[in-house]
């Protein structure tokens, strides 16, 4: 998903966007920031700060940015935690041996 489409989407869900020359965006709501680089039009690296220094700058699984700009105000908090790279998963998946 290229920038300017990330941010359309963003500001349906409330978030403010601000566009960055690495080329980038950078998404705010309430306390939560999340900052998003791209390859080309697709996202290279997501970066997720959080309220009172909460998770600043850890870096977020891609795939999550969806879920996170969809958010509630009242969840971001836990689909943060969810998509937190190096997490330990909230659940677990059996491996079948």
């Amino acid at each position: 998903m290229d920038p300017d489409a990330i941010a359309r989407r963003a500001r349906r869900h409330g978030w403010t966007v601000e566009f960055n020359a690495d080329p980038g965006v950078i998404l705010r709501r309430r306390l939560w920031q999340l900052e998003i680089t791209f390859v080309g039009d697709a996202p290279s690296i997501a970066l997720v700060s959080g309220p009172e220094g909460r998770d600043v700058g850890r870096p977020v699984n891609l795939r999550s940015i969806n879920t996170l700009i969809r958010s509630r105000p009242d969840e971001i908090a836990q689909r943060v935690a969810e998509a937190i790279l190096g997490e330990p998963s909230a659940r677990t998946e059996d491996s079948g041996s």
